[in-house]
């Protein structure tokens, strides 16, 4: 396995990668400098805007913007205009802000809860036609989740940054999951679950903060495990027109490539063709025929100790390097950002 630095620049905090297929971009962003980033096919040349507190979530829409999850709710960014507009407050329910989002094949909102410590939480739908639904109450860290037919049923997978990744049976026009399950079981290798993405195989291959690995589960569960050049990776997605090139994105750190967007060689899969990106309006049903879903869903993860202490005590010490005064959560305090 190979590992290729794409541009020469470095994040404080990278996350939310997200291929935009209709305007072949890479898109993420940096939590600590509120950021948002993106490379267009075939360059690696920065685009940059800023966002008006610190961007987690990030997916794209069929006109060309963004939806991105920020302090006060989810929002509609224009990148090119650097125009952002909020689509929704989130639900008083959700005592905090959110962090990680992506769409179901229906193109509902999927997100949830920021903690950056262990504290309560929970996974919320969100339609803008029917609003805000709890999900899961029991949820305190989203965190690289993923929508997919697997063996032929609507499946919602969810990362438990404290323990394992789960899958849940999910109906996307009713915002409801049935029991959840482990689908992926991390004991066996180092580091907690963190963002995610799926292949056309129905492989979800997931970033191990804290244990520097990069690892596919399937419905029968690890498959394969990729040791990597840092110890946080934060987040991977499947990019380019054929969705054959596999990003990593992480937090700043000690090694030569921590804080680096990297192209991982040798991995000879492709990502999941059904990923799309946002169209509210759109008819479900027909574009569940054509084969692609408006969004990617927001994942959720719930924190122990240990890994919320591993990521508090990183952020921490990042937003000292950085000069940025990115406000951070105490353990059992709500998330300010």
């Amino acid at each position: 396995m190979e590992f290729e630095r794409v541009g020469s620049f470095a994040l404080g905090w990278g996350e939310s990668l997200v291929w935009d297929e209709q305007r072949h971009r890479l898109y993420f962003v940096d939590c600590l400098r509120s950021t948002v980033h993106w490379l267009e096919y075939g360059s690696d040349e920065l685009h940059t805007t800023t966002t008006p507190s610190m961007p987690t979530g990030l997916v794209p829409t069929d006109d060309g913007r963004l939806l991105v999850a920020l302090e006060d709710g989810m929002y509609v960014l224009d990148p090119d205009g650097a125009h952002c507009e909020l689509l929704s407050p989130y639900p008083d329910e959700l005592d905090g802000r959110a962090n990680d989002a992506c769409a179901d094949l229906d193109g509902n909102l999927i997100t949830g809860r920021l903690n950056l410590a262990p504290a309560g939480g929970s996974a919320w739908w969100f339609s803008p036609h029917h609003g805000w639904r709890l999900l899961d109450p029991d949820i305190s860290n989203t965190n690289g989740p993923q929508a997919a037919v697997l063996d032929g049923v609507d499946t919602l997978i969810i990362g438990d940054t404290a323990a394992q990744y789960y899958a849940y049976p999910y109906s996307a026009s009713t915002g409801t999951v049935g029991e959840r399950r482990v689908f992926g079981d991390v004991s066996s290798v180092d580091g907690h679950p963190d963002g995610s993405t799926l292949d056309s195989e129905g492989g979800l291959w997931c970033a191990l903060f804290d244990g520097g690995h990069l690892v596919r589960f399937t419905t029968t569960g690890l498959d394969e495990a990729v040791e990597l050049p840092m110890r946080n990776p934060t987040d991977a997605t499947f990019g380019g027109p054929a969705l054959d090139q596999l990003y990593v994105v992480s937090t700043d750190g000690p090694e030569e490539l921590a804080g680096a967007l990297i192209e991982v060689k040798g991995i000879h899969r492709n990502g999941d063709p059904s990923r799309g990106s946002v169209c509210p309006g759109r008819d479900p049903q027909r574009h569940r025929a054509a084969g692609g879903h408006p969004l990617i869903l927001g994942c959720t993860s719930r924190f122990k100790d240990e890994a919320g202490t591993v990521m508090l005590e990183t952020v921490r010490a990042r937003q000292k390097n950085l000069g940025h005064q990115v406000e951070v959560p105490r353990p059992g305090a709500a998330a300010a950002g």
